[in-house]
């Protein structure tokens, strides 16, 4: 961990954008991709939620992470990808959109929901596709409960502008499944 910490300080993430996606966050998108997908996870390592699932779903699955020396900002798989799929980094998420609509490509991207109360996040999307699949529970990544919600936000990817799914729980407490990206 203190490898991972020294990494972060010095590349161009926050450490506080290190929350590991959990499984149960996971399976709400699967049923929305086309199968046998090729799809970039581009904040994830092979012990991704992401990765993982996405591979026993039966999608070839690139990876990258700053950890590995592939920061999104100025890395892109060489091979052809469907989506672009990830939970990315909080403190870069207007960075993160706007790189995902110039990218170009069916994107599912795991965020707080509170982010449409921002001004420069409300702005941004203005004459933009966006969609939202939206889980009816405020998701724990730690075992404690949280504080507001993550869903995805799509580009391409839905049937239709917004859709509720229902979780078994939030993943907190009794119920909490850690991450195997941890």
């Amino acid at each position: 961990m203190k490898k991972m910490k020294s990494w972060l300080k010095t590349g161009s993430f926050n450490e506080k954008d290190e929350y590991y996606t959990p499984k149960i966050l996971v399976e709400p998108i699967l049923k929305y991709l086309k199968p046998n997908s090729y799809i970039w996870c581009p904040f994830d390592t092979e012990k991704s939620e992401f990765v993982i699932q996405l591979k026993e779903a039966g999608h070839n699955i690139f990876y990258s992470h700053i950890w590995l020396g592939q920061d999104f900002f100025n890395y892109e798989p060489e091979e052809h990808y469907d989506y672009i799929i990830s939970n990315p980094p909080f403190t870069r998420k207007l960075e993160v959109l706007d790189r995902l609509y110039k990218l170009n490509k069916p994107f599912a991207m795991i965020l707080g929901l509170p982010i449409l109360n921002y001004q420069e996040i409300g702005n941004f999307f203005l004459g933009k596709d966006l969609q939202l699949l939206i889980v009816d529970k405020k998701v724990s990544f730690d075992g404690n409960t949280a504080s507001f919600n993550n869903s995805y936000f799509c580009r391409d990817i839905l049937p239709k502008g917004i859709i509720f799914e229902h979780l078994e729980n939030n993943n907190s407490r009794k119920h909490f499944i850690k991450s195997r990206m941890t």
